[in-house]
């Protein structure tokens, strides 16, 4: 019996975009007030090299936060910010960047909410998942919202599934993992021992559970708990 329902966050339950060429311009003119002195140009670049960077730490288990990201990027200009600077550039980030939600969320989440926990867990490094969340609406119906860079595990990572698990107070397997990243959330699920459904990947290497949108879930979970 299925008694919780963890889902990813983007391209799962929203699609957000974030322009850094904007970004790094508003980064720029704030980091000028602390004669820190960067090209938008240049940042933007060393923001995407970081986010590669970012990547490469995941495959070691590691993550970043918001301070070690910008750090990072910086660092690669020369400079370096205090947490409380970061803490203003991650904002900037949150204030720029548009999300498109999933159809039928809301409804979705009311619905599952009737008979399940739900829970949020997501390979961040930015508080945004959790805020965009609450700030449309939508955080009302979790139970728990988990982002990566709280712990400094990523998924794939068995760890961080067990760590939601605890919170939820819930066995493996009694919960689903819903997502659309096949290693980061379907094999990561699995390897933990949690049931996964894939969404939006026609990926042949997944021969179990999957659905085109996050609203058909309600129809496979009947069928997991029959």
């Amino acid at each position: 019996m299925i008694k919780a329902v963890i889902f990813d966050y983007g391209g799962t339950l929203a699609e957000p975009s974030t322009p850094w060429s904007i970004v790094a311009e508003r980064i720029a003119a704030r980091l000028e007030l602390d004669d820190i002195h960067v090209e938008p140009v240049e940042l933007e670049k060393a923001i995407k090299e970081t986010i590669s960077y970012r990547a490469e730490q995941h495959r070691l288990g590691l993550e970043l936060d918001s301070y070690k990201f910008f750090n990072h990027a910086l660092g690669n200009l020369g400079q370096t910010a205090t947490v409380e600077i970061t803490d203003e550039l991650e904002r900037y980030v949150y204030e720029e960047t548009t999300t498109e939600f999933a159809e039928g969320l809301d409804e979705l989440l009311m619905e599952l909410s009737n008979d399940c926990k739900i829970a949020l867990l997501s390979n961040s490094w930015l508080e945004s998942p959790r805020q965009t969340l609450r700030d449309h609406g939508y955080g009302r119906w979790f139970d728990v919202m988990l982002c990566s860079f709280d712990i400094g595990i990523p998924k794939p990572d068995p760890r961080i599934f067990r760590h939601v698990l605890d919170l939820l107070m819930v066995e493996a397997s009694e919960a689903v993992m819903v997502g659309d990243g096949l290693k980061a959330d379907v094999e990561g699920a699995i390897g933990a021992g949690l049931h996964a459904v894939l969404i939006g990947d026609d990926s042949p290497e997944w021969v179990g559970p999957r659905i085109s949108e996050v609203k058909e879930l309600p129809v496979v979970l009947r069928e997991m708990n029959v």
